[in-house]
């Protein structure tokens, strides 16, 4: 039985380098996970646009990838194929899917990982913001509590809670063709939970989607602040680097 590390389209093909961060903390925490080639698409994209058939085959390939390479367990970094492949494979092939799908802010975030991390911030103290991705908040299961008890697990790092956080959080406007066709809602989205951080001296994310979104409007809008990558954040914690830079 293997277990492998499930990273996604869109970090695999944008974001490098915190792939390579999240590798490194489920290695660090398990060895025994894999980077296997060929990994296919978990499919999320095309729950939005194709039928009910074409998924369902689609659902299938990909189960029997999972059979033929004798994948029992998965961690991925993307939150959504955590929620597509806990939610929606159940929903299409039952108990013909036997694969264990935790994100890594779960695989963190239990006791014997957290002890195992070990995480110590030397610095002053800092206030940052998490933003809830809405593949997180509605999974099933959902993940809300899991990185606030990573942050808080830290010395001299807090969170600082938004007025919309946790199952109420905003969306960032990026997924279901928002950005796409109505370009200012999304906007007004994103700009709207850069003005509820106030305290927070970064602002952290543990979805590529949201990231993606909120650094373009970071960026379009001259906003100081940073948007980080959870493994991103961590691994610099771990390395005793400045986590902000």
């Amino acid at each position: 039985m293997r277990k492998i590390i499930y990273l996604g389209c869109l970090s695999s093909s944008k974001y490098k380098e915190t792939c390579e961060n999240g590798i490194k903390i489920i290695k660090f925490l398990d060895n025994e996970y894999e980077i296997l080639d060929g990994v296919p698409c978990c499919g999320a994209l095309s729950y939005h646009i194709s039928s009910d058939e074409e998924l369902k085959k689609h659902v299938e390939f990909v189960n029997n990838w999972f059979k033929s390479n004798d994948v029992s367990k998965i961690v991925t970094i993307c939150a959504g194929c955590y929620n597509y492949l806990t939610r929606y494979y159940k929903q299409y092939l039952g108990s013909d899917f036997n694969v264990e799908v935790k994100h890594l802010l779960q695989f963190m975030a239990t006791p014997e990982n957290l002890k195992k991390l070990n995480l110590k911030y030397s610095g002053k103290k800092l206030i940052v913001n998490y933003h809830d991705a809405c593949h997180l908040r509605n999974a099933i299961p959902p993940i809300i509590e899991e990185p606030r008890t990573i942050i808080n697990s830290i010395d001299n790092i807090e969170i600082f809670e938004m007025e919309n956080t946790k199952i109420n959080s905003i969306c960032c406007g990026a997924g279901g063709g928002v950005y796409a066709i109505f370009k200012e809602n999304s906007d007004y989205n994103a700009k709207s939970i850069f003005n509820q951080m106030r305290k927070g001296k970064a602002l952290l994310t543990a979805c590529p989607f949201c990231y993606t979104a909120l650094q373009r409007i970071r960026k379009e809008n001259n906003i100081r602040k940073p948007v980080i990558k959870f493994e991103d954040f961590l691994i610099k914690i771990m390395n005793q680097e400045d986590p902000l830079i």
